[in-house]
């Protein structure tokens, strides 16, 4: 039993998730305590995540944090895509119904990689060091490029370069830097307190992941069904959102066979951080373009079972 659960964790969460949305929106009784969880979400997820990542850093040697030269190839591979979806962006109407299939395509493009992308690189045998530094370089290319790049496609936006940025780096680097530093102060300070934590969490960072997953997924379920998108763009971004999301495993996968962390590579390309991505395409883009990285948190997730059941049937055959 404790197998299954550890090999389907992420189904079971995106059931549970689209369950407990059902349950939330059709039963009466239930819509106080809805209203009641929905207002504590934007502190739970961040405590969650906050657990996740400082249970994974204490796993991890300091040594192995350094930059690696796949980074640069992912980040130039991002700054292309971003470079070729702008004009595109810029040839439309701010009235045309493809605008909001660009955008979602631009908002899923453009995002950093996932603060618990280390968590599943670490599940599936990969390299969680050199994906945690991979995280914190694709969140500063994002707080970057996209003060940059949406006041163009959407010039409306009210909101100066530098505000933008800051706004950005306030919702990642707080959340994957400070597990980050106490995880090193225990490094230093008191390695045996690192070490029982890093034995006793074992597969807890999973577990919990599994529960934001839960969360996100009734999330982006009830954006899903609140949109005033037309039908063909919705299924639109949802075939380009799978599209790109399986190209960025594979590019990122060759790019990391050529320096030995295939695994991390095809993690930091396609696993997307979908939180902050739906946030800055609802607050800065067409809100339908929101679809997009909302889809692609469902998408990666099925990758991920995937790859996490793949790589516990080959584990168990080694044996």
């Amino acid at each position: 039993m404790k197998q299954i659960l550890k090999d389907w964790t992420l189904p079971i969460s995106m059931f549970l998730g689209v369950l407990g949305y059902l349950l939330f929106t059709q039963l009466s009784f239930l819509h106080d305590a809805k209203e009641f969880l929905v207002g504590y979400i934007p502190i739970i997820l961040p405590t969650l995540i906050f657990i996740i990542l400082f249970f994974t850093y204490c796993k991890i040697e300091p040594k192995d944090f350094k930059p690696r030269r796949w980074h640069l190839w992912l980040i130039l591979i991002q700054a292309a895509e971003v470079a070729m979806i702008v004009p595109c962006c810029l040839t439309l109407e701010s009235n045309s119904e493809y605008k909001p299939l660009l955008e979602a395509i631009l908002a899923t493009c453009i995002g950093p990689m996932a603060a618990v992308g280390a968590v599943v690189t670490q599940k599936i045998g990969g390299n969680a060091a050199t994906a945690t530094s991979y995280t914190l370089i694709s969140s500063a290319f994002t707080a970057i490029a996209v003060p940059l790049v949406y006041p163009i496609v959407e010039p409306g936006i009210d909101i100066s370069f530098i505000d933008l940025f800051l706004k950005i780096l306030s919702r990642v680097f707080p959340t994957i830097m400070v597990p980050l530093i106490i995880a090193l102060l225990l490094w230093w300070l008191l390695p045996k307190v690192k070490e029982y934590l890093a034995e006793k969490s074992k597969d807890y960072s999973f577990y919990i992941w599994g529960i934001c997953t839960m969360v996100n997924t009734a999330q982006i379920i009830r954006s899903i069904v609140n949109s005033d998108c037309s039908g063909w763009v919705f299924v639109a971004i949802c075939i380009s959102t799978c599209v790109i999301v399986s190209i960025h495993f594979i590019i990122g996968k060759s790019i990391g066979t050529i320096y030995n962390d295939r695994i991390a590579a095809g993690q930091g390309l396609a696993q997307k951080n979908t939180v902050l991505c739906i946030w800055m395409a609802m607050s800065f883009l067409n809100p339908q373009s929101a679809i997009g990285p909302g889809f692609c948190l469902l998408f990666q997730s099925v990758v991920n079972s995937w790859q996490i059941w793949d790589f516990s049937k080959k584990q168990k055959m080694l044996k």
